[in-house]
């Protein structure tokens, strides 16, 4: 794909000035055209830039500069326009933006020749008050600061599978499932995998696991707990109150966001490099 503008995205941090400027000029030695984002264009002092969340309005590839929260906060919009996305880490594990901010101009270069590939990963659709929400990476259904059970009816497909007692769950995709949900005791689940990952958050249980379910699943989780604090969080970047007696619903969205990675790249290998995994 010839790449003619790309949008910059940056998080916003006095540390990413120096790739900023590498990336516009390396940019310009491929020929590529630029829009900035509004952090981006602050950091640099630009008074040239386009809202976040608009870049993908403005441009045919989308480079993030910063970590996964970054790479979150435009995944919707590059969903909904077809808009490749480029993640060069510079936050902390970076398993969104895996690329690495040393080997930018290597990145770069491999995208606008070809080599990159092109890792399409799936979305969770998220109804709920009325409204639909995307998650590149998790739902979490959690209660807020004090220290008790909140009880949780879970159903799938139209049938009631169990009622989790514990302090949430978490509905995350296989790119997701290296996030929160490992962090709960959740499996590992390759981006190619035709499936969704049910985690309870310490459920007082010792018989409810983790569940995977296939991509067609309609799940369901109503909250069964009067006056608790509770609230649904969409890829770290939405929170919503949850009320007694409120169900939201949980499935495949039908699109999937165009992630680009370098050749060559090894799922396995970036759990080895980021997690210690097999160590």
């Amino acid at each position: 794909m010839k790449y003619k503008k790309a949008a910059i995205v940056a998080k916003p941090h006095q540390d990413v000035v120096h790739y900023l400027r590498q990336a516009i000029s390396i940019l310009g030695g491929h020929g590529v055209g630029y829009v900035l984002e509004k952090t981006a264009a602050e950091l640099l002092g630009s008074p040239d830039f386009c809202e976040r969340e608009d870049v993908a309005a403005h441009a045919d590839l989308i480079v993030v500069l910063g970590g996964d929260g970054t790479f979150l906060s435009i995944a919707r919009q590059a969903v909904e326009a077809q808009v490749p996305v480029a993640g060069f880490n510079l936050g902390t594990l970076g398993f969104l933006t895996a690329m690495k901010k040393e080997s930018l101009a290597e990145g770069l270069g491999h995208i606008f020749s070809g080599r990159a590939a092109i890792s399409r990963r799936k979305l969770l659709q998220v109804d709920f008050a009325g409204a639909t929400y995307t998650a590149l990476n998790d739902v979490v259904i959690n209660k807020g600061t004090i220290a008790r059970i909140v009880k949780l009816r879970l159903t799938i497909d139209g049938d009631t599978v169990a009622e989790i007692k514990g302090d949430g769950v978490i509905l995350a995709t296989p790119t997701g499932s290296t996030a929160y949900s490992i962090a709960a005791g959740g499996p590992i689940v390759s981006p190619e995998v035709n499936g969704f990952v049910i985690t309870p958050i310490c459920p007082h249980s010792l018989t409810f696991r983790p569940l995977v379910v296939p991509d067609g699943a309609q799940v369901m989780v109503q909250l069964l707990t009067p006056h608790m604090d509770t609230y649904v969080t969409i890829d770290g970047q939405t929170a919503l109150p949850f009320n007694f007696e409120e169900s939201i619903r949980v499935s495949l969205y039908p699109k999937q966001l165009p992630m680009l990675v370098a050749p060559g790249t090894n799922y396995f290998k970036l759990l080895y490099e980021k997690l210690n995994w097999g160590l």
